[in-house]
């Protein structure tokens, strides 16, 4: 069975939608790295919920990686530009949106 969640809030509009699905692919990133551009479902720093957000920059510091994440709404987005760069080991697996 492939995990699922369902999209709550506004923050990655235009291209998903509150109620919208997402299929979350845990297994890419056992074999390939997390990159600009993907949009993942990571566990939230300061909260206890997870969270869709797009991929932007990575950076690598003393070996580990760390990624600077944003929602595609800014205005409506908890994301890096509040809780700064998060580790690797936060992010859960790729996302797959799946309109209803």
């Amino acid at each position: 069975m492939i995990p699922y969640l369902r999209v709550k809030g506004r923050s990655m509009e235009p291209l998903c939608k509150e109620g919208d699905f997402v299929l979350l692919d845990g297994l890419s990133y056992l074999v390939f790295r997390p990159k600009a551009g993907d949009i993942v479902v990571l566990r939230h720093p300061n909260e206890d919920r997870l969270i869709l957000k797009y991929i932007m920059e990575e950076e690598v510091k003393d070996g580990h990686s760390f990624y600077w994440v944003e929602g595609l709404n800014k205005e409506g987005s908890s994301d890096s530009r509040s809780f700064g760069w998060i580790p690797r080991e936060m992010i859960l697996g790729k996302a797959i949106v799946v309109k209803r």
